[in-house]
């Protein structure tokens, strides 16, 4: 078993795309007999019962939904204390941070303690990557980040040198085996009476523009009374986004499926795959969609246009209604290009670059990489 040990610390965890993603990376390291524990406020798919490597951490106190700054800051003295009572017990050889809150409690806490840190860009706001690439500057000794365009922007608004900022790729695993019956009931369940079935897997969050699904949706259903839409997610503006359905008359038109472990099942049920957020890095959806054979109509914002051109399907600005209608008519009126895109998309999924081992080894190496002077350090420094 290898002697180093990783703590992979969260704002929270509740069922989202940042979690999913550490937690397959950490089941990776583990099987390779790296010890990994985790660290941030408990959720659902992450707390003491289901881990005895979780440490609970009130980190999600400290982030922008934690209430006023004067409140924020107060908590993030609180649990940088409480952060720092673990290290000094759990004797961590690195901490890998997951945004600007775990970072800056993570650094609060490991003052003098010659403890690594690394932080994880997945996406921001455009107005908050200026104060991401400030905060990580100043607290994290690698950043890391799935899209090279990300990397690039950090790296022209923060001042980190190029070299500590890496670009990691996107490790997708294959979806587990389906049962033909599985999909049909589905798919017959959301789609009813209609003919294209238009899928989103999105929390309902400002970040993921669910007003804007219901927006264009109205549009895309006034000119194809077939098209319906499937939300699969849950999130804070759950009671707004079913008020926006509600005025929009749509009830019976987009259905909000809820969180659920069966992600999967719903990207083979439908037709095509449709993300209209207002920021991303590079969202792992996209990927899962392509290996279900679906294009893929998105809104141009982090490293969306890494992976998605014509070939695979649409990318318009981010919050332009009438772009993303018409790109996302085209699809639910052509079945020809649809099944175009979902050729080239089946084939995309399969290149390197979506590899998990190598991704994650890609990530390894780096841990390796920042733990081996800092353990001499501390060694010499007895």
């Amino acid at each position: 078993m290898t002697e180093f040990r990783i703590l992979q610390l969260c704002t929270a965890f509740p069922p989202g795309g940042v979690q999913r993603h550490i937690l397959d990376v950490s089941a990776w390291l583990r099987a390779r007999n790296w010890r990994v524990a985790f660290g941030g406020t408990p959720g659902a798919w992450m707390n003491e019962e289901i881990d005895p490597e979780f440490f609970s951490v009130d980190i999600a106190s400290v982030a922008a939904y934690g209430g006023a700054l004067p409140r924020r800051v107060v908590a993030a003295h609180a649990t940088a204390r409480r952060l720092r009572q673990i290290l000094k017990q759990e004797h961590f050889d690195l901490i890998h941070t997951h945004d600007t809150a775990p970072a800056l409690v993570a650094k609060l806490a490991s003052f003098d303690m010659k403890i690594p840190i690394a932080l994880t860009f997945h996406g921001a706001e455009p107005k908050r990557v200026r104060e991401f690439g400030m905060i990580a500057k100043r607290c994290a000794d690698h950043v890391l980040t799935p899209s090279r365009m990300s990397a690039d922007e950090l790296a022209e608004v923060s001042g980190i040198p190029r070299e500590k900022i890496h670009a990691t790729g996107l490790g997708v695993h294959q979806p587990p085996a389906m049962k033909d019956a599985d999909i049909l009931s589905l798919r017959r369940r959301f789609l009813g009476e209609g003919d294209t079935l238009i899928v989103s897997i999105a929390r309902l969050a400002h970040q993921k523009a669910i007003d804007h699904l219901v927006a264009v949706a109205k549009r895309v259903h006034a000119r194809h009374p077939g098209a319906r839409f499937v939300i699969v997610g849950d999130g804070p503006q759950r009671r707004e986004a079913e008020t926006w359905i509600r005025e929009a008359g749509l009830g019976g038109v987009v259905k909000l499926a809820g969180a659920s472990n069966i992600a999967h099942l719903f990207l083979a049920a439908s037709d095509i795959f449709f993300l209209p957020s207002r920021w991303e890095s590079l969202p792992i959806t996209i990927v899962e969609a392509f290996r279900a054979s679906l294009p893929v109509v998105a809104t141009d914002t982090g490293g969306v246009k890494e992976l998605v051109d014509d070939s695979v399907g649409a990318v318009t600005p981010v919050g332009d209604i009438d772009a993303l209608t018409e790109r996302l008519s085209a699809f639910v009126s052509d079945k020809a290009l649809r099944s175009a895109c979902a050729a080239t998309a089946q084939k995309r999924s399969r290149e390197d670059r979506f590899d998990p081992d190598a991704v994650n080894q890609k990530m390894a190496d780096l841990y390796l990489e920042m733990i081996s002077p800092a353990r001499d350090q501390r060694r010499a420094n007895g």
